[in-house]
């Protein structure tokens, strides 16, 4: 699926539906989206923008590692971007060639959709510039993670909150299940960092002045996310440590009451085993209290164990 957006000299915003007769000069700057793309529409990509296919490709693969790199005609940028639907990362390759912007994905990100349904269609002043508008990106991606982990803020109270209720299988799935993501969030961010790095700090043709600054903050902002990522990492390991030792004290509990409970009847159990075998001669066998003897001893030990055991302060 590809969407264009033209910018005309007068900042006037058109929404076109093909590149085909597309006079790139008559734009100020000219934003494409590809999503998913085809590879009949990847040749047309291809075409238009005079970017070989097997260069596009790159933006699609979603093990390419966050990078700028500086070609004779155009410029690169890849990006991991956070998928809110499947709460994972994928890539997001932005190529710059005179004025024509060309983002392409696999999936669909939320943070270009809001771009273009909300921010462009209402502020054209983002089109300020080449540059300006390669920051809006970003930092609407940036914003993407943020608005993630801000989330799962609220969710770690409610899994401390039902730990301290309750060991449930399910919990601990979700808190193995967030520390993956974490994981994948935090990797992704921090290569994210290095291509801030260099896009606040290196000379590029397509970032001015005031373009590194506004890098600059978002550079700052990501490193905040690799704080925040990490942070809950070690609160979500710290859940799965308190989980355990509240499941081990629990255990601890049970493997208590059954030990008390086979002590105080294990020496009663023993006098009627006793008195049970089959012996013609037996202590008290034919005694009129030998019954009783045996009933006294038996309630004098339980008894006996039920006052060591509160010594032992265990009940």
């Amino acid at each position: 699926m590809i969407k264009i957006i033209a910018v005309g000299k007068d900042d006037s915003i058109e929404q076109l539906n093909n590149l085909e007769g597309l006079n790139v000069k008559k734009y100020k700057l000219i934003w494409i989206d590809c999503y998913d793309p085809k590879d009949e529409e990847l040749y047309k990509l291809s075409k238009f923008v005079n970017i070989e296919v097997a260069d596009l490709q790159v933006a699609l693969d979603d093990q390419e590692i966050p990078r700028i790199e500086e070609e004779d005609d155009y410029y690169l940028i890849i990006y991991r971007t956070p998928l809110l639907e499947e709460q994972s990362t994928s890539t997001l390759g932005i190529f710059i060639k005179d004025n024509i912007i060309l983002t392409l994905h696999s999936d669909k990100i939320k943070a270009i959709e809001r771009i273009y349904n909300t921010i462009i269609l209402r502020n054209p002043k983002i089109f300020k510039n080449v540059g300006f508008f390669i920051y809006i990106i970003l930092n609407e991606i940036t914003r993407s993670y943020s608005r993630i982990l801000v989330s799962l803020d609220d969710e770690l109270e409610e899994l401390e909150d039902k730990i301290l209720a309750g060991f449930e299988k399910n919990v601990i799935e979700r808190i193995l299940y967030l520390r993956k993501i974490l994981v994948y969030f935090h990797k992704a961010l921090i290569a994210n960092r290095d291509v801030l790095i260099l896009l606040k700090r290196k000379y590029l043709p397509i970032v001015s002045k005031e373009d590194k600054e506004n890098f600059e903050d978002l550079y700052y902002d990501t490193l905040q996310l690799i704080d925040m990522s990490a942070t809950y990492r070690e609160v979500l390991t710290s859940m799965m440590d308190m989980s355990l030792s509240l499941e081990n004290i629990k255990m601890n509990q049970i493997v208590k009451i059954l030990t008390m409970v086979t002590t105080i009847f294990a020496l009663p159990m023993w006098i009627t085993g006793i008195f049970g075998m089959n012996f013609q001669y037996m202590p008290l066998i034919n005694s009129p209290y030998g019954c009783w003897v045996a009933f006294s001893s038996m309630i004098l030990s339980i008894i006996f164990f039920i006052w060591v055991f509160r010594k032992m302060r265990w009940i």
